[in-house]
């Protein structure tokens, strides 16, 4: 879906790498923060740490699992917005005036990544859930589940489309460009389908402030999207613009270096007026003709 370039095949920069490495440190502190808070709790309360984690995540409750995957499930599909959202981006370039162009790629890798993370975890709390547990035929096989069907399936093939897309990104050197941006353009089809599975499969969908994230991020994508088409079909006409005034340069360089039959002939007469043989008679009596 996006207008990558030569840059894909190069490794990631060590901006890129010092990046990464900012946002694992965070993520590291901010557990450690939390399991310092955890064992304060329990030294003031007086309790065991595990009865303390449970208290706090509520992990005894009949529900917990059904509020995972809501949660997880409503993350999914934040995340592979962001992703198509990201790839339309690429593709306009809009951030290139302050990105760089290898972080964007790298970014758009791990929104994917992230993305089946949380597809991940969405079917793994559905196996697990109490409340209305699925077996794990219905979790892999479209269409086979007996909660809303045709919804659920239509989210199973979504999240088989990205991962698809998503393994192109560590064979982009193994197959052909055009192959390529075709697999990538099944992103969207992926994106429309986590929102159809979304819309008229997920339990939250009937809220208002669901309602307004969903509409919300597909008026975005649409906008997005847009954008994308309008800015491929300038950049194809930029291209087919100049390749024109190439052409046009060439031909008057060509003509401007052919002799024209007045040049030839003026030249003609030169040579024969400077030629030695003027000076012993005509050609004819030479006998060179």
């Amino acid at each position: 879906m996006n207008t990558h370039n030569e840059t894909l095949d190069k490794k990631p920069q060590p901006h890129s790498l010092k990046n990464i490495s900012a946002v694992t440190a965070l993520l590291v502190f901010g557990m450690a923060l939390l399991a310092v808070g955890l064992l304060a709790v329990q030294s003031a309360s007086g309790t065991s740490l595990p009865a303390v984690i449970n208290n706090f995540l509520g992990l005894d409750s009949l529900h917990i699992w059904w509020y995972i995957s809501r949660a997880s499930g409503l993350m999914a599909y934040l995340l592979v917005w962001l992703s198509t959202l990201w790839g339309f981006a690429i593709g306009s370039k809009i951030f290139d005036a302050f990105l760089k162009r290898v972080f964007i790629y790298d970014f758009h890798e791990y929104l994917s990544l992230l993305s089946l993370g949380f597809v991940l975890l969405h079917g793994v709390a559905l196996l697990l859930d109490r409340v209305e547990p699925l077996s794990l035929m219905e979790v892999l096989i479209p269409f086979a589940s007996n909660y809303r069907p045709f919804w659920t399936g239509i989210g199973i093939i979504a999240f088989y489309l990205s991962i698809l897309v998503t393994v192109t990104f560590y064979i982009r050197s193994r197959i052909s460009m055009k192959l390529f941006r075709t697999i990538h353009y099944l992103s969207i089809v992926a994106y429309v389908g986590a929102l159809l599975h979304g819309l008229y499969a997920g339990t939250d969908s009937f809220l208002n402030w669901t309602q307004a994230m969903y509409w919300g991020t597909l008026l975005s994508t649409v906008f997005f999207g847009m954008y994308w088409l309008v800015s491929v079909r300038m950049q194809k006409r930029e291209i087919g613009d100049s390749r024109i005034q190439t052409l046009e340069a060439k031909r008057f360089t060509i003509s401007s270096q052919r002799p024209s039959v007045k040049n030839t002939w003026r030249a003609f007469i030169v040579l024969r007026e400077t030629s030695p043989y003027r000076a012993y008679g005509s050609w004819h009596a030479k006998g060179y003709t």
